[in-house]
């Protein structure tokens, strides 16, 4: 009888220190700044001990993958572009083969990329394979870090480097931190340094899912200077890389379009708890094509009418900012887990302009208390049949629509 009466008192215990600490602004920054001084160096140990030690193989993670697993097909990707060979990542056997050469037969991707891509990827696959992989992990890691620093100075580079999507994109390999980096620093120099911020979102090229809702933004508000350096930064990317790798890479892109959507989409071949958006949340729920496509034209279109309300009614750059970073995702109907890496700089911006506001409302607080989770969303989505990932997504968007927006007033008098 006692022990069950002990538990459920420590539950009790739990659960009221979770409440005060979402009823407190100063609390909750004290233990975000106390669990990142934790969190960070014993994060970045496990990314160097298992991966930067001995490379991204044989370094295993968890699940005995090679750590930085996905890395690996950029490094192949980039070896056939450098010996002339820029088509062969688009022809599944062929790079199958490569990637098994390279990296052993566990290793098995199709390269979705477009063309321009391959010049990172190329220039990466000099290096041998754990070199490349620690200058890829280090260039993602810093220019993210130079985002948050700008976005909300160091106390808030120490919490975001910290976040466990960070640590997801470095364990992965992935490039989800230069996706988000390159999107901050447009959407905050985008009326401070417009051809820069035009080149930071025209560099997204890699991944047009992600970097589509930025020029639609720049066109609809007016922003000439900033479109037009993000449409020639796309397209001096498309001439530089169709003249170092020539047609063949361009021809197979566009052949396999209708093979992405079938690996990616129709058979989830990477899994069907990875994808984060509302497709992957129906498909994961067991729901058909049909009612998974029109859940994704539904959120792309709310995303993309919130995101131009926001960019055309508020005054204020950060939470601008911050909704084109919350609404880019949205837009796509595939959206790995790591790709939530935006959220980090949209949920700093938010804290940001909160503060400067007078602070935190209740629901902010219970973003921020909750963000940890996202360490386990993709266990989560699994265990569960619920797509964490889209939740916490479309969270973080409700929360910078009510601070953004303009609100009825009785609804400005809640807390």
């Amino acid at each position: 009888m006692g022990a069950p009466s002990s538990r459920q008192a420590g539950l009790h215990a739990a659960i009221a220190d979770l409440r005060d600490l979402a009823g407190s602004d100063a609390r909750l920054y004290r233990l975000a700044r106390l669990a990142s001084l934790w969190l960070l160096p014993i994060m970045l140990g496990i990314v160097v001990l298992a991966g930067f030690v001995t490379g991204p193989a044989p370094g295993r993670d968890c699940d005995g993958n090679a750590l930085g697993v996905d890395f690996t097909q950029v490094w192949a990707a980039g070896q056939a572009a450098l010996r002339g060979a820029a088509g062969e990542p688009y022809d599944f056997p062929h790079h199958l083969r490569n990637l098994s050469a390279a990296f052993g037969p566990e290793c098995r991707f199709a390269w979705h990329y477009p063309p321009v891509f391959l010049l990172p990827a190329a220039a990466v696959a000099a290096l041998p394979p754990p070199t490349a992989f620690l200058a890829w992990s280090v260039a993602g890691t810093a220019l993210f870090a130079l985002a948050l620093r700008l976005a909300g100075g160091r106390a808030a580079l120490l919490v975001g480097l910290a976040h466990p999507l960070v640590f997801c994109n470095l364990v992965y390999g992935q490039n989800g931190l230069f996706t988000a980096g390159l999107l901050t620093l447009g959407a905050l120099l985008v009326d401070r340094r417009p051809p820069v911020a035009g080149l930071c979102f025209g560099l997204v090229a890699y991944k047009p899912q992600l970097a589509a809702l930025a020029p639609l933004l720049l066109l609809v508000t007016g922003r000439w200077r900033c479109l037009g350096a993000c449409l020639g930064t796309v397209a001096a990317l498309c001439l530089a890389a169709l003249l170092a790798f020539g047609t063949a890479p361009w021809l197979g892109f566009l052949g396999t379009l209708a093979e992405t959507d079938r690996i990616i989409l129709r058979q989830a071949a990477a899994g069907l708890d990875l994808n984060a958006s509302a497709y992957g949340a129906v498909r994961l729920a067991g729901g058909p094509y049909a009612l998974a496509w029109a859940a994704q034209i539904a959120a792309s279109l709310g995303a993309l009418a919130l995101a131009w309300w926001v960019w055309t009614t508020c005054p204020d750059p950060r939470l601008r900012a911050a909704t084109l970073l919350a609404a880019a995702p949205m837009l796509s109907p595939y959206v790995p887990v790591y790709d939530l890496a935006p959220l980090v700089p949209a949920t700093v911006l938010l804290v940001v302009a909160a503060r400067q506001a007078g602070g935190l409302h209740a629901h902010e607080r219970w973003l921020l208390v909750t963000a940890p989770l996202t360490a386990a969303l993709r266990v989560g989505a699994e265990a569960t049949g619920i797509c964490f990932g889209l939740v916490f997504a479309l969270a973080t968007l409700a929360c910078l629509a009510a601070r953004a927006l303009p609100q009825p007033r009785i609804l400005r008098a809640l807390p």
